[in-house]
């Protein structure tokens, strides 16, 4: 720990668990993406534990998807005409494709 953080946090915590709790904190730190610390202090506190791993995954899909928005609106302004049913066809695709990725992390966020 840093000195910043010892002076933030000045009080050190040790208690004992058994094997089987030992190995199932681990796995449920590991699960939740976060360090040892912060989830006994979610816990703790009560905050909700949310593992963002899946959604920081998500977010080069959606550069992906910023791109491809952009390059049709260039396009669009290039030729003058908007040829409606494909593209609009081709972005509700795409947004679709980001809301079945983004569906399971939405109860976590609640």
């Amino acid at each position: 720990m840093t000195a910043v953080a010892n002076k933030s946090r000045p009080k050190q915590l040790s208690f004992r668990v058994s094997e089987e709790e030992w190995e199932l904190l681990q796995q449920k730190i590991s699960e939740s993406g976060m360090n040892q610390q912060r989830y006994i202090l979610s816990c703790v506190l009560g905050k909700k534990v949310v593992n963002t791993d899946g959604i920081i995954a998500i977010m080069p899909e959606l550069r992906r998807q910023g791109v491809n928005l952009n390059q049709i609106a260039q396009r669009l302004n290039e030729r003058g005409y908007i040829d409606y049913k494909k593209e609009l066809s081709t972005v509700l695709n795409e947004v679709n494709n980001v809301w079945q990725l983004l569906k399971p992390y939405l109860p976590e966020l609640e």
